[in-house]
């Protein structure tokens, strides 16, 4: 039976405008355009329940200095920004956000940021990286509400801690030699290095340029360029893994280069983010694309750099039109993203695959004071992800049974219903509501490789497609009571690991973009070619093996916890 999750889309008035070819990139869907149910609406209402719990209420939100572990404004700024997009997501007012939002004037220093005052002349890379997460934060919500007030903070940080630093980023300390490899799983000040107070979490100070240049992007203001550009030219001189950089910090700091990359004409910057990418697929992924918290030190994977990396390699697709990073993004999501998620709706940390290890478990139960509240965006950006909009085309991205609306002005509107199983059947199912539409909109259904013998129909008429760049695209006149039916068959097998520091020789199991794992006292002979089947309850046979298989991706399962400890063989 088809399952029904409904997610409503509806298109700004310019998104099915023809334009020339080369002209146009696949765009998000605004915020407020999309409507969940279902997994997904399960998912981000379990977060946000989450972040409406005590911890993260307005009597408790605040941290002391010593309260933060010195991450001064960090929780507050990642508190502000989760209930901002899980609220956009689920379009469901959150109890608490506009009482913290009142408070931070009384909680703020007398210079209107978090935390002391430096010294002229200083930088505490943690102070900035937390005062990154106020930024966006801040920009999100006025982005949303167009809150005045917010606007007047974001000018008060840019004034009183954002320009003092220019001149010091130019020489951030990025000497391998001289930064310490330890910390925690929330980093520490290590020591001093010249003007800099150094973290354990190597780069972090290059979270903090995501949020300069959104807030540029919100604010405009030009004195902020210097900045970024002063940033950005000491990140792209950073050996990551020689210095063994935290990739949480990497890849903020490459969604920063993206994100400036939509406003300055800079042509280096797509190349660099590129390059840095592969070096993390290679070198930081692990086997079930969760990250090593550190390039090097395959020590725990963190959800915040999961989260980056599914946003990079939905945006990197966005630029380069290259089906290989919505490839990655769905098993991003699918294997590492989903599986981080706790049943209590926030966000933990397992051990990492692949590092001398075929196992993956839970290793923290929560990273509470960090990855819940960044575990919001990755929700939000796959509601917002099932659809993308490039002129008159509308990519059809990452399935979901969703109610889509598609509105270009005057030229009326066009109303779909989306059923699928996916990932665990194939097939999508698209019904025509209504339409009104004064063009024919081309629809673009994604052919991951995955997938093989793909077939487009209109009421059970085959239609000619077009393939192009990992997806089918067809343009027909449709009317209301239309059925279009998009199938294919998933693939399932066997896949080497992939990272080179992995146990070489040692293979995972697949189906579609899930990847499947058994019991760790489990020791199946798999075939050299295996042949998998599903079963009932979304679990696996392989042919030839007595072992029940299931996939990484669950729905909140109270199992996947550290105690009693959660353990699955995901390599063989």
């Amino acid at each position: 039976m088809i399952s029904r999750i409904l997610c409503l889309v509806v298109l700004p008035a310019s998104a099915l405008l023809a334009a020339a070819p080369g002209d146009l990139r696949p765009e998000l869907l605004p915020p407020a355009a999309v409507r969940v149910s279902g997994e997904l609406q399960q998912r981000l209402n379990g977060n946000l329940n989450r972040l409406e719990e005590a911890k993260y209420q307005p009597d408790q939100v605040f941290l002391t200095l010593e309260q933060s572990g010195h991450w001064p404004g960090d929780t507050e700024g990642r508190t502000v920004l989760g209930l901002t997009l899980d609220a956009q997501a689920l379009q469901r007012t959150p109890k608490y956000l506009d009482r913290i939002l009142e408070r931070f004037p009384a909680k703020m220093n007398g210079r209107g940021f978090f935390g002391e005052v430096p010294g002229e002349g200083t930088a505490d890379e943690q102070q900035l990286s937390g005062h990154g997460w106020v930024l966006r934060g801040l920009c999100e919500y006025y982005t949303w509400k167009r809150d005045s007030r917010c606007l007047e903070w974001i000018n008060q940080i840019i004034d009183r801690l954002v320009l003092p630093t220019r001149g010091l980023h130019a020489n951030y300390p990025i000497d391998p030699a001289q930064r310490v490899h330890g910390g925690g799983v929330s980093g520490t000040i290590a020591h001093r290095l010249g003007p800099w107070l150094v973290s354990t979490d190597i780069g972090c100070d290059f979270i903090f340029l995501d949020g300069v240049v959104q807030a540029y992007q919100v604010t405009g203001r030009p004195e902020l360029k210097p900045v970024i550009r002063e940033m950005i030219d000491r990140f792209l001189q950073i050996d990551l893994r020689e210095i063994k950089a935290q990739t949480h910090s990497s890849l903020t700091a490459l969604r920063a280069l993206l994100r400036y990359r939509e406003m300055a004409d800079d042509a280096r910057l797509l190349p660099a983010v590129v390059e840095r990418f592969e070096l993390y697929r290679r070198f930081g992924m692990t086997e079930n694309y969760e990250n090593y918290n550190w390039f090097g030190r395959p020590d725990w994977t963190e959800p915040c750099a999961v989260v980056d990396s599914y946003l990079l390699a939905l945006d990197l697709w966005r630029w380069t039109k290259d089906a290989k990073y919505l490839e990655l993004a769905e098993r991003i999501y699918y294997n590492g993203l989903a599986l981080e998620q706790r049943a209590n709706g926030g966000f933990g940390t397992q051990t990492c695959s692949g590092a001398d290890t075929p196992f993956v478990a839970v290793d923290c139960q929560e990273a509470h004071w960090c990855c819940t509240m960044r575990g919001a965006e990755g929700l939000a950006r796959a509601a917002r992800s099932c659809a993308f909009q490039e002129g008159n085309r509308l990519f059809l991205v990452h399935f979901n049974d969703a109610l889509i609306k598609t509105s270009c002005g005057a030229s009326g509107l066009l109303e779909l219903r989306e059923e699928t199983e996916y990932p665990f059947q194939s097939g999508v199912r698209l019904t025509v509501l209504s339409n009104h539409l004064a063009l024919r909109p081309e629809l673009a259904f994604f052919a991951p490789a995955w997938t093989s013998q793909h077939v487009v129909t209109l009421n059970s008429r085959r239609l000619p497609c077009q393939v192009e760049q990992g997806f089918l695209r067809a343009r027909e006149i449709l009317k209301a009571g239309d059925i279009i039916e998009y199938s294919f068959v998933l693939a399932s097998g066997a896949r080497p690991v992939e990272n080179p520091l992995s146990t070489p020789g040692l293979r995972k199991l697949y189906y579609g973009p899930c990847l499947l794992g058994c019991a760790p006292d489990e020791k199946p002979a798999v075939p050299e070619f295996p042949r998998i089947a599903p079963l009932a309850d979304r679990r696996f046979q392989v042919e030839g093996c007595t072992t029940s298989f299931l996939t990484l991706y669950h729905l909140l399962d109270a199992r996947v916890a550290k105690d009693p400890p959660y353990r699955l063989r995901v390599l063989f």
